[in-house]
């Protein structure tokens, strides 16, 4: 009996677009003494496979998507597979001694912008997995699937200028694909000047709250913060809510309208605001989800999104002479309005999406 491991270069299956995946594949012949005997393995290969998985909410598409023409190999566990790198040949004929084993190791670059990322919707799924492939003698192909997280990246468009003064070649070395996204992440993500929305009920005059946004553009881990200013309010606030969410929206002609979107939040705050000045929030976006990315079937879009609860009267004044007084009063009638606008999601680095997910392990075994 043979054990096959597939072992990759770190603790957490998490990487960026555009960076290389190292497998190390150990065969391992379990047999051991006088009594054990020589094993023999036909071949043995490895692939990046990534799959689509469309919902129950659009099954409509599910006969349209499958009839399309898709890249296959002999590995390819499902037809909705949408990406698949070349086969990477490990051995060939590979005889092992009782107690003897080998090591193999393969890079698989990650295109940077052909492999759709890692991601778990609603309506979409994309799953992206190292196949570890092998062909006993005389016997049926065996495949192990390790899941890995492709997250998107931003900044690899354009190659970076490195000096060619060759008295300074040696000391120079070509930024790593981390390093180029997240210059280009911080960037991005940069507080330039602070985003001003007024922000009214019904009309242009019913004013309700201003509010200051220090940016649109975040990256994933990193927290949402604003400031509502009620001060000169003519519609009294009672208490408002604001969510960080995100949107997935398909783009196929074959689904119904309705069936075509999807929300989901992530973050989620509903402070009392009655007789308060101002308030402030802070929205976090979560390590495990995926940053604002798009493909040929699916848009996914990041909002933070408001309702305000408001009133014409927050509450009574009764006179007693020349000395007024105010109270709540029992009844209080109230509407609600939302509004909300966009925000940019960014990656992070893997090494800090790894701290909180730990869904991907970097090692799995099979015996054949």
């Amino acid at each position: 009996m043979l054990e096959v491991t597939a072992t990759l270069d770190r603790e957490v299956a998490i990487y960026l677009a555009g960076e290389t995946v190292r497998v190390t594949v150990t065969v391992c012949n379990l047999s051991r003494g006088k009594q054990g005997i020589s094993e023999q393995l036909a071949w043995g290969s490895l692939q990046l496979i990534c799959e689509r998985t469309i919902g129950a909410s659009s099954s409509s598409s599910t006969s349209t998507a499958s009839s399309r023409p898709r890249p296959t190999t002999s590995v390819t566990k499902s037809a909705a597979t949408v990406y698949s790198s070349p086969p990477n040949i490990l051995f060939c004929e590979l005889q092992l001694a009782p107690g003897q084993s080998k090591q193999f190791t393969c890079d698989i670059p990650l295109s940077r912008n052909g492999i759709p990322p890692t991601f778990r919707g609603h309506l979409i799924k994309y799953s992206n997995r190292v196949t570890v492939a092998v062909s006993h003698v005389q016997e049926h192909i065996k495949s192990a699937h390790l899941p890995i997280r492709i997250i998107p990246s931003v900044g690899l468009e354009t190659k970076l200028s490195i000096h060619t003064n060759p008295f300074l070649a040696s000391a120079l070395t070509r930024p790593s694909v981390v390093e180029t996204v997240m210059s280009t992440v911080d960037d991005l993500t940069q507080a330039r000047k602070s985003l001003a929305f007024a922000l009214t009920h019904n009309s242009s005059t019913s004013r309700v709250a201003l509010l200051t946004l220090p940016k649109k553009a975040y990256k994933l881990g990193d927290d949402v913060c604003g400031f509502l200013d009620f001060n000169g309010a003519t519609t009294p606030c009672v208490q408002y809510s604001a969510t960080i969410e995100t949107e997935e929206h398909l783009i196929d002609a074959d689904v119904e309208e309705g069936k075509k979107k999807m929300v989901k939040v992530h973050s989620q705050t509903a402070p009392i605001c009655t007789f308060s000045p101002d308030s402030t929030f802070r929205l976090s976006i979560p390590l495990t989800a995926t940053p604002t990315f798009s493909t040929d079937s699916v848009q996914l879009k990041w909002k933070i999104r408001f309702v305000f609860v408001v009133t014409e009267q927050a509450y009574d004044v009764h006179l007693n002479g020349d000395v007024a007084s105010s109270a709540a009063p029992i009844d209080v009638p109230v509407e609600s309005f939302s509004w909300s606008t966009d925000l940019l999601v960014l990656p992070c680095k893997p090494q800090n999406a790894a701290l909180i997910d730990n869904t991907f392990p970097n090692r799995i075994s099979m015996t054949v």
